[in-house]
């Protein structure tokens, strides 16, 4: 006669709550892409070449957009060498908005100054792809020694949001840079940098933790039936003292 089936109270096996922990963490870390900071916040480049170092205290000395102020700005340098930076880049702020007409007649302005330059020579207005999906009023200006070698080259993006509008210059003499489509790159990064929340990934994320958490707690409370067996072993009869139980006689 044997009993079976006996219930016992068993905690949750060591490897359960270990990949428990593990789900939860990965859980975790799934919900880190609902979050996205930009490398900057705020209206500035987001992906300046390695090295380059920015200041507030030098600024644009004047503003390229004909009969508009300038409202601050900051200055990017690079490619120092002998103490001399050969690569800078000017920020210039306007308040409000500057419309495709007056970035057209910044470029003719400028267009104006060097009509009796030898040695500099200004390219067509053209569209610039931002970072954040803008577009800019762009143009290049190649200067020239007096040999015809470039001595530097600059590109101009004039690029307007709801409120604030921008004008970035990039002068570089930097051998390396001065290719057109290389600068192009680099303000090309220029975005308004703001921490984006994904407020439907972030929500599936909790509810899935949520979820996954109240399951191990009952796991880990519940108790687990263990199979074992318990032999009833029958007591001898009573064979009186003294007397010994001989073997049945052969045939």
């Amino acid at each position: 006669m044997t009993k079976r089936r006996r219930k016992t109270p068993c905690p949750q096996p060591p490897r359960r709550r270990s990949a428990a922990r593990a789900a939860l963490a990965l859980l975790a870390l799934s919900a880190l892409p609902a979050c996205s900071a930009p490398a900057v916040e705020g209206y500035q480049l987001q992906a300046p070449p390695e090295g380059f170092l920015y200041t507030v205290d030098q600024g644009p000395s004047g503003s390229l957009i004909p009969g508009r102020r300038a409202e601050g700005g900051g200055l990017w340098v690079g490619d120092i060498r002998l103490d001399e930076p050969q690569t800078m880049v000017v920020v210039t702020r306007f308040r409000g908005r500057v419309s495709a007409e007056e970035a057209a007649a910044a470029r003719e302005a400028r267009a104006e100054a060097l009509k009796e330059s030898r040695h500099n020579r200004l390219g067509p207005l053209r569209t610039l792809s931002l970072a954040d999906g803008r577009t800019a009023a762009a143009w290049t200006e190649f200067r020239h020694d007096e040999y015809g070698r470039y001595r530097s080259l600059q590109v101009t993006a004039v690029v307007s949001y709801d409120t604030v509008a921008f004008a970035l210059e990039l002068d570089t003499s930097a051998p390396e840079r001065m290719r057109e489509a290389h600068l192009d790159s680099i303000l090309a990064t220029f975005a308004e940098g703001r921490t984006a929340v994904n407020w439907v990934l972030l929500a599936a994320a909790g509810v899935i933790v949520g979820v996954l958490v109240a399951v191990v707690g009952r796991r880990s409370t519940r108790r687990e039936p263990t199979d074992y067996r318990m032999a009833r072993v029958p007591k001898p009869k009573d064979l009186g003292d003294g007397e010994l139980v001989k073997p049945p006689a052969g045939p």
